[in-house]
């Protein structure tokens, strides 16, 4: 499948869900089978130490795997995160913006798998393993 990254990035920026927009996630890059996504540092993310929540952290990695997906697939192919194992590595020092890099790693018909990094500066701060399930059209009798 060849889909126009242009349109993806278009997309992305029209359509993108209230909850990515509270986060404050920007798309960087997307390229095919990957995507760039950084997520500022501000107050409202934070944990109880002042560095970043790891459940904002999961939430990057699988918001940045959907934009990776959609580079494969397009948005027009409905899909369900099945499975996101986020390892966190380091912590995520207050003020630092995240920045996750996703890759498609498989892009099967039904089932897709990739991986995620998130860096703070030059620290990687988590590794994430997500599989999607592309959900057809078909009902199941």
């Amino acid at each position: 499948m060849n889909v126009d990254l242009e349109a993806v990035r278009r997309h992305w920026e029209a359509n993108q869900p209230e909850f990515a927009a509270f986060l404050g996630l920007r798309l960087e890059d997307v390229t095919p089978g990957a995507a760039v996504m950084r997520l500022p540092f501000r107050t409202e993310v934070a944990n109880g130490a002042g560095a970043v929540h790891g459940g904002a952290i999961a939430s990057l990695c699988d918001t940045v795997f959907y934009v990776a997906h959609a580079t494969v697939f397009g948005w027009e192919q409905p899909t369900v995160t099945t499975s996101l194992a986020c390892t966190f590595l380091a912590p995520a020092r207050p003020q630092a913006d995240l920045v996750a890099h996703a890759n498609v790693i498989k892009g099967g018909r039904r089932m897709v798998y990739g991986e995620v990094a998130v860096h703070a500066e030059d620290t990687i701060v988590a590794h994430a393993t997500v599989t999607y399930f592309n959900v057809t059209d078909r009902k199941e009798t």
